[in-house]
């Protein structure tokens, strides 16, 4: 098959893959490669740059229902609205349908008038069968609760090991919140606007006897934040929105590959999460996804008794811990992006075992009645350092803030965060026209309230590491030492592959 520039400014994801693919294979120039494309050498470079997004998209589109040619874009927002609605248990009928496509054919300047027949197709097309929808969302509470502890959680517990039962879910964090912006933040919905720039989404993952803890996938605005300028490694996994929120596809992109992992392993694993428009039901192999009832995620969500809590307690003791020693160094505070996915690691991976199977246990993963189960979560695991009631304390003092508690302060972001939010028809147009745009929109930089740091060269890091020693020779014990010692080994081995790769000739002066 052969492709031309009409398949790129189009975003044919099949023809971006054959580009890529060539140049590759570097059997030709990439000047040849333009040619025969028929497309600028700019253009060639900006599809180079953005190949991990050409990629996932084209993975993607594996995934994405039939559409007709004429009016796909229409066919993606009305399938956006049914879903939202869907996930919100709300009734929908046919003549529903034909009305909010017509609204939508619109409000997108399309000539259009949605008909019985077409619709039949469309739902044909994206295997979508009406349903009668039984009293409002908040007031099945009560039965579709009943019916998952009595039904549907028993067949999991049953079918599946503790170790192969997991629960996902998302959370906001205003990942740059000091005590004395806790009250300006707290109860604010934050679905755009100021605020919304100090918001990144979290997505936490774990298996229900706290055995593994999966990489947290983060989502922020930028995919081109100063700070990560020289990062050649994230801590976490991180993509990038306008609006730092979670949509089906980064979902889709995420579980699928997760499958693929699991498939290696040969494992078959049950995934629970919560019933929202950015959940679509992914047909897997290894993952069967199980969705929560509407409405119901505080009470049968595990990640929602004190996980993604616990996470966030360790987050906020790092940023005070690290606001107090600014202060101490008479130095600015700030925190970059960077810093915060770095604080956000080291968080994750300071919430217990202990903490998540009890979490579990308290939504109901478990033969073991709960009442036997202590539900305390682990906070301060190393009584020699500061507590965070005693940093919040002087922080608090610090920052003339006496009315705000330090519980007030870990729970800032627990309510009204958007991570997946309810979307507007405006929201929706905006989503549906962003998926096109991935070659002509460059993503915008993060204005960071600090640059990228430089990177120390080979001198100054010897120096970093003397410095390092000696500070450990004094304050620390032996398995301090032991860490310092792998760290030292890792940073000579990365300067000693510089130094072999260099010509015996380059040590000796150059004769005139």
């Amino acid at each position: 098959v052969s492709y031309s520039a009409v398949d790129i400014a189009t975003v044919n994801y099949k023809a971006l893959m054959e580009l890529l693919k060539a140049v590759d294979q570097k059997q030709k120039t990439k000047t040849e490669i333009c040619k025969d494309f028929d497309i600028a050498n700019s253009t060639l470079s900006t599809i180079i740059k953005k190949r991990e997004q050409i990629t996932e998209m084209f993975e993607r589109s594996k995934f994405e229902p039939e559409r007709t040619a004429k009016h796909e874009d229409l066919e993606t927002a009305l399938l956006v609205w049914f879903k939202q609605a869907r996930s919100q248990n709300a009734p929908i009928s046919g003549p529903l349908m034909l009305e909010r496509s017509n609204e939508l054919a619109k409000q997108m300047g399309i000539t259009f008038s949605a008909n019985p027949g077409w619709l039949e197709r469309y739902k044909k097309r994206n295997g979508i069968v009406l349903k009668n929808v039984c009293g409002e969302a908040n007031q099945v509470l009560p039965t579709m609760t009943a019916n998952w502890f009595q039904s549907t959680l028993p067949s999991i517990l049953e079918e599946y090991e503790a170790k192969d039962v997991f629960n996902a879910d998302e959370t906001g964090l205003f990942y740059r919140c000091l005590p004395n912006k806790t009250l300006s933040f707290k109860g604010q919905s934050c679905s755009g606007g100021k605020l919304s720039k100090e918001r990144i989404t979290v997505l936490v993952d774990c298996n229900s006897d706290g055995s593994e803890k999966l990489p947290l996938f983060v989502i922020g605005k930028s995919l081109k934040a100063q700070c990560f300028k020289n990062v050649r490694t994230l801590p976490v996994e991180y993509t990038a929105n306008k609006k730092a929120w979670m949509v089906a596809t980064m979902f889709t992109d995420w579980i699928v590959k997760l499958d693929e992992r699991f498939l290696r392993e040969k494992r078959k694993v049950a995934m629970i999460i919560d019933n929202c428009p950015a959940h679509p039901n992914v047909i897997l192999k290894a993952i069967k996804l199980i969705f929560l009832p509407p409405n119901t995620t505080s009470v049968l969500q595990p990640c929602d008794q004190g996980i993604i809590q616990n996470m966030k307690f360790f987050y906020r003791k790092q940023l005070l811990r690290k606001y107090l020693l600014a202060i101490e160094a008479n130095e600015d505070f700030s925190i970059n992006l960077l810093d915060a996915l770095h604080m956000l690691h080291s968080a994750w991976n300071s919430v217990t075992p202990r903490t998540i199977e009890n979490c579990f246990r308290h939504a109901g993963f478990s033969k073991v009645s709960d009442s036997l189960v202590p539900k305390e979560m682990e906070k301060e695991d190393i009584e020699t350092e500061p507590t965070l009631n005693e940093m919040f304390e002087k922080v608090s003092v610090l920052l003339d803030c006496p009315t705000v508690s330090s519980e007030e302060f870990v729970a800032v972001d627990d309510d009204n965060v958007c991570t997946a939010p309810i979307m507007t028809d405006k929201d929706i147009l905006e989503f549906v026209q962003s998926s096109k745009n991935i070659i002509d929109a460059d993503s915008d930089n993060e204005n960071e309230m600090n640059n990228a740091a430089p990177v120390p060269t080979s001198s100054e890091m010897r120096n970093i590491m003397k410095s390092m020693r000696s500070y450990l020779d004094a304050h620390s014990n032996g398995e301090m030492n032991n860490k310092m010692n792998d760290i030292e080994q890792f940073v000579d081995n990365l300067m000693l592959k510089k130094t072999m790769q260099r010509k015996i000739s380059d040590y000796f002066p150059k004769t005139q």
